[in-house]
């Protein structure tokens, strides 16, 4: 029952998707094949105070069957506003700023920048599996893959959930995490070292979803492409802002001199922005199958120019259940890059801990405490993409 009742409600959200108008579509002949959240289901911990960015394509062709240049247009950070396919977005999108985004696409809908069209045929339970890439405002991502639902004629996003329909969580497990920052040969470059994971993605393929619940939309997870690491990209863009996903040079993004190796390290000079307000953005792609995804699965801001009032203070530290917990937060972080915690002279992270880039954000680090090695004192280290770190004043430890 719980079942035909939830179909029930996503044929109305087809139907309306259907009756939408449309002057142009990408499936010829065919009315609607939306890409969506349809379910209730949503992406959480994704900041959304502007508008976020994303891409759709094919698994088994990213390059020629995709969302074209509409990276703009099928993320919902706002609910039940009209969306870019001229359809009310989904409520659980929220409010900007709350976290919380939806993913509404249409391939048939009058999406004029489009590229080819997923299943033409619309026949075959799990046919023509889709990715979804949500690129947040902070550079923080998420991947859903979802295969085709031939009785709903659509992907629904909501195969890739768990069986609860509990929100799917944006991080940072795409993108390249920040390892080493420091000043170039010259005044104008960086030396950025970075570590480049394999992508995380949610699958309908996965145990305990949805899509294993009702196994219609992944029959076989044999049929997925894999998933690698991809290669580096730079550009500029306004600080704190969500730069266009797509990874073309006509998109802004340049690949970077030197590519992640085997464990998926890698070492850039990045040029430091001279105009006020622009920044360094340095993205990662993703390779399904051996073919590189047409847009980012997550990016990083590494350098910018410098602000005095950039600011860094230690909240809380404290020992809880064997465990050092510090809490910091920033007042800007306009040229601050990421974060080092010391304990005298002890560094008690590994890489270096990446800023959020814009506003001022709260932080908390968790280490054990044996790392500390006897220390009593703990520093937080903020350091900058122009002009010396700034650490901290020490707070003593009881």
């Amino acid at each position: 029952m719980k079942r035909t009742i939830r179909n029930g409600l996503i044929l109305m959200a087809v139907l309306a998707l259907a009756w939408a108008p449309s002057a142009w579509a990408a499936c010829s002949g065919i009315d609607s094949q939306p890409v969506f959240n349809g379910g209730n289901g949503f992406i959480d911990n994704c900041p959304d105070g502007s508008p976020v960015t994303g891409f759709v394509y094919l698994l088994s062709s990213p390059a020629t069957v995709n969302s074209g240049t509409q990276s703009s247009l099928l993320v919902c950070n706002v609910g039940s506003v009209t969306g870019g396919i001229n359809i009310p977005c989904q409520p659980e999108a929220g409010v900007a700023g709350d976290g919380m985004v939806t993913v509404l696409y249409d391939f048939g809908q009058g999406n004029q920048g489009s590229v080819g069209c997923p299943n033409q045929s619309q026949t075959g339970d799990g046919a023509a599996p889709v990715a979804v890439q949500v690129l947040c405002n902070n550079g923080a991502s998420a991947i859903i893959t979802v295969g085709y639902l031939q009785d709903l004629q659509m992907f629904l996003l909501e195969q890739a959930y768990l069986e609860d329909n509990s929100p799917i969580h944006a991080g940072f497990e795409n993108g390249p995490t920040l390892t080493s920052f420091g000043a170039g040969p010259t005044p104008s470059a960086d030396n950025v070292c970075v570590n480049v994971p394999a992508p995380t993605v949610h699958s309908d393929c996965d145990p305990g979803t949805q899509g294993q619940l009702f196994p219609t939309s992944c029959p076989s997870a044999a049929a997925r492409p894999a998933f690698t690491r991809g290669q580096l990209y730079t550009r500029e863009a306004a600080c704190g802002s969500s730069p266009d996903p797509r990874s073309a040079v006509a998109a802004g993004w340049v690949a970077t001199l030197v590519q992640p190796d085997a464990a998926g390290t890698a070492c850039n000079l990045i040029t430091r922005p001279t105009t006020a307000g622009q920044c360094a953005f340095l993205g990662a792609t993703g390779l399904v199958g051996g073919i590189e995804t047409g847009a980012m699965v997550g990016w990083i801001q590494v350098a910018g120019n410098a602000a005095s009032n950039d600011k860094v203070k230690i909240d809380n530290a404290a020992f809880a259940q064997g465990k050092l917990i510090v809490a910091f937060s920033t007042t800007n972080e306009t040229s601050i890059v990421g974060f080092n915690v010391y304990s005298g002279a002890t560094k008690l992270n590994g890489n270096l801990i990446t800023a959020k880039g814009a506003g001022s954000n709260g932080y908390t680090f968790e280490v054990g405490r044996g790392a500390l090695k006897g220390g009593k004192t703990v520093v937080v280290e903020a350091v900058k993409s122009a002009g010396p770190s700034e650490k901290t004043a020490p707070v003593t430890l009881k």
